[in-house]
């Protein structure tokens, strides 16, 4: 499978996870040069990242690549999909704190004074209380939110270690599930694919 992006995008990471639980080899395209940029252009609309090629088949968003692999490979290592529609509403709390997170990023390293404002302050409260609300879901182990490894972890670990490696939200704020991050940090498809430059 061809999968374009960065290093660095917890989007990119999950997909890769999910790739090394199940055995699937990636040929990575870095999407953060020119060129990368060129060529992701020449594949997706969107300009957005991941983008996998896989038996011809183009896949947008690492929801579609990940649903391809475990519906052509199973899911190897990781827990199936155990509860569909509660997995579906964490994973879009996740993304939905990870996506107000990443716009303040973004305003702030193209230079837009948003620290302070009321869109900044209402895009960190959003994010609190999805994270509180998350802690609220955890299994009694506090390891995930279900028995095993699924998407709503690997979704949640992506989403903090970026907001760590990019300084983009204090993280000792999602301290109600910060034990599925130490649950799984060292597991072998997390720990070679941690973000970096």
């Amino acid at each position: 499978m061809k999968l374009y992006g960065t290093t660095t995008s917890p989007f990119v990471r999950r997909v890769a996870i999910v790739a090394a639980e199940i055995g699937i080899e990636l040929e990575r395209v870095d999407t953060a040069t020119d060129a990368g940029q060129a060529a992701l252009r020449e594949v997706t609309p969107i300009r957005k990242v991941p983008v996998a090629i896989a038996d011809d088949a183009t896949l947008f968003d690492s929801r579609v690549i990940i649903d391809w692999m475990t519906a052509y490979r199973g899911f190897g290592g990781l827990a199936g999909t155990r509860e569909p529609f509660r997995e579906a509403n964490l994973v879009n709390a996740i993304d939905a704190a990870l996506d107000a997170v990443i716009q303040l990023f973004y305003l702030r390293r193209d230079g837009v004074a948003i620290d302070g404002t009321p869109y900044a302050t209402r895009q960190l409260d959003r994010a609190d209380a999805i994270f509180a609300w998350l802690g609220t879901q955890l299994a009694p182990d506090r390891r995930g939110f279900s028995e095993g490894l699924g998407l709503p972890e690997i979704t949640l670990v992506c989403g903090l270690d970026w907001m760590d490696f990019r300084k983009a939200y204090p993280t000792e704020r999602a301290g109600a599930v910060e034990s599925v991050r130490a649950a799984w940090a060292e597991r072998p498809s997390f720990a070679a694919t941690r973000p970096r430059v």
